[in-house]
Formats: C-alpha cells, structure tokens, sequence
C-alpha cells in the first residue's frame, strides 16, 4: 500500500508538515521537513541558498530504499522557495512549471527501470504555513493545478507524446492541514477541487492498437485525520508504523463523473464504452485494530461500442456500494470481518434485451443484488510486513484463518425469481493444517418464482429442455417445496463437526 502512495505522499509531507513558530524563519521550516521526512524512512536532500528573506531549495530529491522487492524508488523536484513574511508566517512559493522525476530502480536485474519525467503546471497558487513548532496550520491554494507527462523509460523503451501521454487538470483547488507535535504527530486535513478533467493515451510500440481515455469530475472533496507515530525508521514497514500507533481515517467525495475509454485496433477491431455516475463516496479507516472501506456511486450508466456490434450496449445502475473491513495485525484473538454489496436498480437498453429475448416474454424489471457477511477470523502474520509478505509469497502460507461466518443478508431479485438467504457456520481447525476447515452450524435459502423463470427460459430458446431437467432435479435434491406458497423453494443446509451435510435433514455428504 505504501508503493503507490509514495510520490503524494512525500509531496503531501513536505507541502504540509512543518514546524512554524511565531516568527518562524525559512531555515526552521526547511529543517522540520527533513526532520519528519528522514524519521519516516525516507532521505531528503537538497541545494541550499539563502538569499536575505528567501531560502531557495533546489534539486530536491526523496529516496525510499526500504523496498526489498522494488529496490530504491526516488522523486526529485528542480526549485521552491520559502519566503520570511512580517507577519511571522513562511510562504512556499514554487514555479508556475515545476519539473518532476520519479524512478524506480529494482533489485533484480532481470526487472526494467523506470524512469517518468513530468511536469506540474500551477497558477495562482499560494502556500502559507503559521503557528508554533508544535502545532502549525498550512494552506494552499491555486485556480490550476495541473500534471504533464513529458517522457517515461522503461528499460531500454522511450515513450513520448507520440505513444504515451497523460494531462491532468485540476481547477480552484483548496487544501489545509493542522499538525499538532506531541508524543506523535496529529494531523487533520481537508481539501476541495471544483473540477477535474484527465485524458491518456497509449500506444505500445511493439503493437498496433491505441487506448485512449478521457475523463472529468465536479465537486471533489476530502477529509481526513490521524496520528503518525515518531522515528520509524521503515516507512514501507505499515505493521511496525501500525503497532507503533499509526491511525488514518479519509472520506473522499465527488459529483457528476465521466470516463471515456477508445481503442484504435487495425488487427481486431475497433472497441469504445462511456461511463457516468452522478456522485460517490469512499471512507477508509486505518489502525491496529483493523482496515476498512466504504463505498458508493449513485446513477451510473455504462454504453460499450463493441467492434462486431453497429449499436451501443447501454446499462445502468441506479446505486452501487460495498464495505470492507478486516484486522491488518497478527493476534492471538480472533478480530472482527465484514463484507458487504449492495447493487440496487441494474438495467438494460432495450436493445440489449432485444439481443437476449426477443420474444420480451422476461421480465425487464430492474435488478437487484444484496450481500451482508461478517464473522470472525485470525492473522497468521503481519501480511503488511514487507518480510511476511514475501515469505508468503514464495511458502503459499496461508495469511489469515477464518473462525465464523454468518451470512447476514443474501438477495438475488432479478427476471422475476427472488433468492434469500441467512445464516451462520463456525469453524474447527487442524493444528497441523490451518486451510483445513471443518464448519459447524447451517444456511437457510428461499427462492421464489424459479420454476417460473425456468420454464420462461425453456420458451424463449435460451434455455435447454434437457438442462432444464438437470436444473429441477438438482432443485429437488436440495429443496423442499414451501407450504401455502406457489413456485416457492426452502432449503435449510445443515453442516455438522463430524463432516456430514444435511439438506433439510437428508444427508447428502
């Protein structure tokens, strides 16, 4: 997790991480940030001038050489200034372009280098941090800021504008952090952007297709707090930063978005979709007790413009969201898990459904899927150790052992059938063996209108009369019919500590 963090990350630190004092010089500012950045793992090191109230920092470079598996990874920046002001405050002042380097050099020779060369457009921008050495405010802001690829190396293989480019746009963006210096480092931040626009393109050189993809997104927002510990030596360590005491918790937001994607391909086609979503919602928490997300998007719509195909394949959604959450640290105890899916108003252009029945004799009305399982499980090991990880990797180890499930909440209501579920199992282990379960406990399920749609199936061609058969007699093996209901199924699977499986009190294993 750390890996893709690194380059905003550092900048974050370095832009928002810094000891101001009532008079605060540019030289104090300048050491709090390479205080904070070095206790964190990473070296920091730079040119230095001083110029009456000015400080100028040139060739500025982050190394992160913690990586066992990536090697060293290092940013570097050309030039910022810090300004003494009267009022006591440090402006950071940087260039309306400011280039970007970012490398990574892996370990093993057989594995590429990779080198970007890119470039950060602002304009308007303005940077300010005040307060005391141990508890500072910082605010940025700019009507523009912008990212540029100029060039990427990978390996021996240039790309430019004529077969790899990225443009990153963002308008009015706002950003202020407080940072309050205890015994660790407390931190709050909260930021806004009006608008995004984004466009790549790529093309390998040893292949004749081109993607192409185009993006925008209104009304972004984040927040966030949290506490980092002080003097961990291995920033990309996320179980010794954990156990030390590191929490974060963010919640990003968005309104209307769009994402196009386009692929030019002479050999096998040409091939376009389009997405859209009228606003989402991420929340993610970090600590040693555990890891969770939480996600929405509300009126998505995806049309996909395949080669062999004169017309848009057009769907929609009217919500999506998940939720995640598992422990992060090995624990004699068992902690806490969660997953859940909700997928709520999904439909198809009656073009797709004319290509699927054209008989219209399906039901068309919207679909829905809902899941809600928790339960209970154990690390194994510290997954987020870079050590562990790669253990793991090369043993097959398994990482976690699960100790309950409970099915909550299970529905499937789509073309006219409904199926619902819940219940709960528990687990019994072999020492000698931790993937081998033995489960405990049982799973009611319910479905209604399935011989219904099973015979609609028959009718309309898309199904076989003989896998039609195949399909009752399993029905049959594993249900009963409900008592008082018509085309209603009920199934109550039962597992026991000796390995039996019961359904409804018949013993199929």
């Amino acid at each position: 997790m750390i890996r893709p963090l690194f380059g905003s990350a550092a900048l974050s630190v370095l832009f928002t991480s810094s000891s101001a004092l009532a008079d605060v010089t540019p030289q104090d500012v300048w050491r709090d940030w390479q205080d904070h950045m070095q206790s964190m793992g990473y070296a920091l090191t730079a040119t230095e001038k001083v110029s009456g109230d000015t400080l100028a920092v040139s060739n500025v470079r982050f190394d992160l050489t913690s990586e066992p598996d990536l090697g060293q990874i290092s940013m570097s920046l050309e030039q910022l200034s810090l300004v003494q002001n009267d009022d006591g405050t440090v402006s950071v002042v940087m260039p309306d372009a400011m280039p970007l380097v970012f490398e990574i050099t892996p370990t093993d020779p057989d594995e590429d280098r990779v080198r970007a060369a890119l470039t950060v457009n602002q304009t308007g921008q303005d940077m300010r941090v005040s307060g005391t050495p141990t508890d500072l405010s910082s605010a940025y802001a700019a009507g523009l800021l912008g990212l540029t690829l100029d060039q990427m190396t990978v390996g021996d293989e240039t790309f430019g504008p004529d077969n790899a480019t990225l443009n990153v746009v963002l308008n009015n963006v706002e950003y202020a952090s407080k940072s309050v210096l205890d015994d660790m480092r407390a931190y709050a931040q909260d930021g806004s952007i009006a608008s995004m626009t984004f466009d790549m393109r790529f093309k390998d050189p040893k292949e004749p297709a081109i993607a192409t993809i185009n993006g925008t997104s209104t009304d972004m927002t984040f927040d966030g707090d949290g506490r980092l510990p002080l003097g961990i030596a291995q920033a990309s360590d996320m179980a010794a930063m954990l156990r030390a005491g590191m929490t974060g918790a963010g919640t990003f937001t968005s309104g209307n978005s769009t994402m196009t994607v386009d692929i030019e391909d002479p050999e096998n086609g040409n091939m376009s979709a389009a997405v859209a979503s009228e606003g989402g919602r991420l929340t993610v928490e970090t600590s040693a007790d555990g890891m969770s997300y939480a996600g929405s998007r509300q009126g998505m719509a995806l049309s996909v413009q395949p080669q062999q195909f004169p017309f848009l394949l057009s769907f929609g959604l009217d919500n999506a969201a998940f939720n995640l959450s598992a422990p992060v640290l090995k624990t004699d105890d068992a902690q806490d898990v969660a997953l859940g899916l909700n997928l709520e108003g999904f439909t198809m252009s009656d073009m797709v459904w004319g290509m699927i029945n054209p008989q219209g004799t399906l039901p068309r009305d919207p679909a829905n899927l809902s899941l809600d399982v928790s339960g209970k499980a154990r690390l194994l090991m510290d997954y987020f150790d870079p050590e562990a990880a790669t253990r793991m990797a090369e043993t097959g180890q398994v990482p976690a052992q699960l100790d309950s499930v409970n099915l909550n909440a299970l529905i499937v209501d789509a073309l006219g059938a409904k199926l619902t579920g819940n219940g709960a199992v528990t687990f019994e282990h072999d020492e000698n063996d931790p993937s081998a379960l033995k489960p405990s406990g049982a799973v009611d399920l319910k479905l209604v209108g399935g011989n219904t749609l099973i015979d609609t199936l028959v009718s309309s061609g898309l199904l076989p009369a003989q896998m039609a058969m195949g399909a009752r007699m399993m029905m049959g093996m594993f249900a009963v019919p409900a008592e008082g209901e018509d085309d209603t199924l009920k199934s109550k699977l039962e597992f026991t500590r000796d390995g039996q499986i019961l359904a409804n009190g018949q013993r199929i294993k």
